[in-house]
């Protein structure tokens, strides 16, 4: 029998905090322990003999996030609560493995050298699961997403794909995939006769976004689930709007150390367990979000 859960705090109130809230957010440069999950349950877990000794012994896996990218991880009204998809999936992972997960705020383009130094043990922040990044880290996969276009509401400009920003002002979060799209189709652009594009990027997803809404840029590039999160609350919804097909679907993974694949190993049992037992379809359905789905948690399933 499925455990009852909690359902998400997606709420327009949440959505319009997210905007907000922007400042808090931007000024968030380094590590900041801010969150765990519900309390552990301990050797009990079907899956705590899994986890390596050290984890054991202190009850805690500490993640690394940039906590300002709802639906996936934002900040409830209070400033302070994380909330959002990978924390709930955190909640799930702590039942599995008996260990709680404590949340610390990080500018995105910096998780992969906190986890090389040490500093986290996880990082989980919508990050792509790249044959680029395969090299530096390993990866638990656990939502398939691409990239989307986020304009403003009635699409000014009639963007109808990525081909389409040739010459135009585009904004993003610096480190992302995204990022990388943008930059490779600018080249295209120019290897076509046509002007680059003006690539604006920030630390901050909430940034990239107040130039869309400002009109400084005509498009930002996001995630599915956050694009389409983004368009359906932002303004309640009279803000933005997502066009296009999604570019390069591919698989967001838990980022681990090449040093820590015991961790790694017990992540995926744990998220395989979840796939097994419905929890993790119910969590896909409570967000919405059915193409994010996947069926099996594999590791550096990315290309």
């Amino acid at each position: 029998m499925k455990k009852t859960r909690l359902t998400p705090r997606i709420t327009a109130a949440v959505a319009a905090s997210v905007l907000a809230s922007m400042v808090l957010a931007s000024c968030g440069g380094g590590s900041d322990n801010t969150d765990s999950g519900p309390d552990a349950a301990g050797a009990e877990a079907p899956l705590f003999d899994a986890l390596p000794q050290k984890f054991q012994d202190s009850g805690a896996i500490r993640v690394g996030s940039d906590i300002a990218y709802a639906p996936m991880e934002y900040y409830d009204t209070d400033g302070t609560t994380v909330v959002g998809f990978d924390k709930d999936l955190t909640d799930l992972l702590t039942e599995q493995l008996g260990v709680e997960f404590e949340w610390n705020n990080a500018v995105f383009d910096s998780l992969i050298t906190q986890l090389k130094s040490d500093r986290i043990d996880v990082a989980i922040s919508g990050m792509s699961d790249t044959a680029e990044r395969q090299q530096e880290i390993d990866f638990v996969d656990y939502y398939r997403a691409g990239a989307m276009l986020l304009v403003a509401k009635g699409n000014p400009e009639g963007l109808t794909s990525i081909a389409d920003l040739c010459g135009m002002t585009v904004a993003v979060q610096r480190g992302t995939t995204q990022a990388g799209y943008a930059k490779d189709q600018s080249k295209q652009c120019e290897a076509d006769g046509q002007d680059p594009i003006d690539l604006l990027e920030f630390d901050r997803e909430t940034e990239a976004m107040l130039q869309v809404k400002n009109g400084r840029a005509v498009s930002g590039l996001q995630d599915y689930p956050v694009a389409t999160y983004n368009a359906r609350t932002s303004g309640g919804g009279n803000d933005f709007e997502v066009v296009g097909d999604q570019i390069d679907a591919g698989p967001l993974g838990i980022g681990v150390s090449k040093e820590n694949a015991e961790l790694r190993d017990a992540l995926q049992q744990a998220m395989q367990a979840l796939i097994d037992s419905g929890d993790y379809q119910d969590l896909i359905e409570e967000y919405d979000t059915p193409l994010g789905a996947i069926d099996e948690a594999t590791v550096n399933g990315g290309s």
